[in-house]
C-alpha cells in the first residue's frame, strides 16, 4: 500500500473511511463521504436529500423513470437551488436546474517546465505582468465568427482547427500553438446556436470581445503554483509532474453564456407535483436541443480555461529574463474536467454533477485514473489526485475544499483580518492593492472577503477523506505562489 502524506509531510491517515448511508423514504441509495474532520452543514444535508423527492415525482409520469443514485462528496455545502457536491443519477429523465447556471464550470491544469526557484526572484515582474494582460487589456485575444462558432460546436479541437485569419496575432500566437489536450468528452453541437448570433459576428473577419479571457467572480480564479511534493511517485512521474516545476490551475466557466444558455436548458423542463425542481423526460422533443445548449456552454468554458492559462503563459514569458523560458516550451495540459454538467450514462440514464468532479477508476488509457484537482482556499494548497471510480461516489471527487461560511457571514470579516491574511498572500486584483486610493482599497477589500480563506473548510482533512474512502488518490500537493482574482 502506498504511504500518502499532506503537503506539510503529516501523514495521511491509512485508515478505511466507509461512507455514510442516508435513509429516505424514495428507498434510493444515497451516500455521504465525510470523516468526522470535515464539517457538513446540517441544511446542506437536508437540501440534498429532497432531491430524491424527484423519484416518486418522475414514477407519477411514468413508472419507469426514476432516481438511481445520490453521491455527496466532502466539499458538501449549501447553494442555488441545489447544494454543491452533490452526484445525482437518474433514469429516463434530466434536471437542468439542478445543475445551475454556471454550465461546464471546471478546473484544469498546465505544466511548464519552469522551475519555481527560477521564478521566485521575479514575483513582482509578473504580478504587473498578470494584471496587465487580465485586467488592462493586454490579452490581444481576437476572433473570427467562424472561430466562435468553431469552439461552440466542437469546443477546442474545432477553435484550433478552425481557418485562422492573416492578420491574426497576439496571443493568437501561443494559443494556437497548443494542443487540444483533454477535453470533456460531449459531442458536437448541430443545432442553432440560439441568442449568439451578435456574439458570432462577420465569420472571415477577427474581432475582440469581452467575454473570452475572463475570470468570471465568486470562486474563480486562476493560480500559478509549485509541486511542493510527489505524494505517489509513480503516477506524478507518469503524468510529468515533477517537485519544485512552476504549474498553473485555472477555474473558470461559461461566464454570462452560462445565463444564456442555462436559460434554455430549463425553458423545456416541467414543474410535477411533487418535484423539488422541474424535470425533462428524456423522450421529450426538447432534449436535443438542451444537450445542444448544454454542449455549447461546456464548449466555451473548457475553451476559456484554455485561453486563462495561455495568458498566463504569456505573462511568465514577459515577465522572465531571456532564456530561462523558452519560447517553445512546451505548455501541455495535463486536465480539462466540468464539474457542473450532465453526463449520458447510457441506457436512458443521466449522471447530473453540481460542483463534484469526474474521478473514473483507473483504466486503458488512464491506467492511473482520472487526474483530479481539488484546491484549497485562497493561499492553501491545492492538490492533485488520480480518480479511483468508487461506485458509491458515481466515480466523482470534491471540486475543492469547500465553503464553511455563507458568503454572508464572510462579509462580516473586519477589514484588518483580511488585510492580515493578504499580507502572506500574493492575489492580482484589477487594482493594486498596496498602492491604491485607501477608499478604492477597502471596496476591493469588502469583495475579497467572500473568499477569504477562513470561509473555506481546510484542505488536508478533505484531502485525507478522499483517500481514505477511495474516492481518489493524493499524487501530488500544490503550493500558490500566485493568485489572480477578480472582483
Amino acid at each position: 500500500m502506498t504511504d500518502h502524506f499532506s503537503a506539510q509531510g503529516e501523514p495521511l491517515s491509512p485508515t478505511h473511511l466507509s461512507p455514510t448511508a442516508l435513509a429516505h423514504a424514495s428507498g434510493v441509495p444515497a451516500h455521504l463521504f465525510a470523516s468526522p474532520e470535515v464539517p457538513i452543514e446540517r441544511a446542506a444535508l437536508h437540501d440534498a436529500l429532497r432531491l430524491l423527492d424527484l423519484h416518486a415525482a418522475a414514477r407519477t409520469l411514468d413508472p419507469a423513470l426514476g432516481v438511481e443514485a445520490l453521491a455527496l462528496t466532502p466539499d458538501l455545502h449549501r447553494a442555488s437551488p441545489a447544494p454543491v457536491g452533490t452526484a445525482l443519477l437518474t433514469r429516463g429523465f434530466l434536471t437542468p436546474h439542478l445543475i445551475g447556471n454556471d454550465l461546464g464550470c471546471g478546473m484544469r491544469l498546465h505544466l511548464t517546465g519552469l522551475r519555481a526557484d527560477d521564478l521566485r526572484p521575479h514575483l513582482d515582474a509578473l504580478e504587473r505582468e498578470l494584471r496587465a494582460v487580465f485586467f488592462q487589456g493586454r490579452r490581444a485575444l481576437s476572433l473570427s465568427g467562424r472561430q466562435r462558432e468553431a469552439l461552440l460546436r466542437g469546443g477546442v479541437p474545432e477553435l484550433l482547427a478552425a481557418p485562422r485569419p492573416a492578420d491574426q496575432g497576439g496571443l493568437w500566437d501561443l494559443l494556437g500553438a497548443q494542443e487540444p489536450g483533454p477535453a470533456p468528452q460531449v459531442p458536437f453541437v448541430h443545432g442553432p446556436l440560439d441568442g449568439v448570433q451578435d456574439w458570432l459576428g462577420d465569420r472571415e473577419r477577427a474581432s475582440f470581445d469581452t467575454q473570452l479571457g475572463s475570470v468570471g467572480g465568486g470562486n474563480h480564479f486562476v493560480e500559478v503554483q509549485e509541486v511542493a511534493a510527489a505524494l505517489d511517485r509513480h503516477a506524478a512521474y507518469a503524468w510529468g509532474v515533477r517537485p519544485g516545476e512552476v504549474v498553473v490551475m485555472v477555474h473558470s466557466g461559461s461566464l454570462g453564456f452560462g445565463h444564456l444558455f442555462g436559460a434554455q436548458l430549463r425553458a423545456w423542463a416541467q414543474a410535477v407535483p411533487g418535484a423539488p425542481m422541474p424535470l425533462l423526460p428524456d423522450g421529450h422533443p426538447g432534449v436535443p436541443g438542451v444537450l445542444d445548449a448544454l454542449h455549447a456552454a461546456a464548449h466555451l468554458a473548457s475553451g476559456n480555461r484554455l485561453i486563462l492559462a495561455c495568458m498566463v503563459r504569456s505573462a511568465l514569458g514577459r515577465a522572465l529574463p531571456p532564456g530561462v523560458l523558452a519560447d517553445d516550451q512546451p505548455f501541455p495540459a495535463l486536465s480539462d474536467a466540468p464539474h457542473n454538467f450532465i453526463w449520458s450514462a447510457g441506457d436512458g440514464r443521466w449522471l447530473h454533477r453540481k460542483g463534484a468532479t469526474p474521478a473514473t477508476a483507473p483504466g486503458p488509457q488512464t491506467p492511473y485514473g482520472e487526474p483530479v484537482l481539488i484546491p484549497g482556499s485562497m493561499g492553501d494548497f491545492s492538490y492533485l489526485l488520480a480518480g479511483q471510480g468508487h461506485p458509491l461516489a458515481l466515480g466523482s471527487a470534491s471540486h475543492g475544499a469547500g465553503r464553511r461560511q455563507p458568503r454572508g457571514a464572510a462579509m462580516r470579516l473586519s477589514d484588518a483580518d483580511l488585510r492580515r491574511a493578504l499580507d502572506t498572500l500574493r492575489v492580482v486584483t484589477p487594482i493594486d492593492l498596496r498602492a491604491a486610493r485607501a477608499d478604492i482599497r477597502a471596496r476591493a477589500l469588502s469583495a475579497l472577503k467572500q473568499e477569504a480563506p477562513g470561509a473555506y473548510k481546510a484542505v488536508t482533512p478533505v484531502i485525507d477523506t478522499h483517500a481514505r474512502a477511495g474516492l481518489a488518490r493524493p499524487v501530488a500537493a500544490l503550493r500558490p505562489l500566485l493568485t489572480v482574482k477578480s472582483l
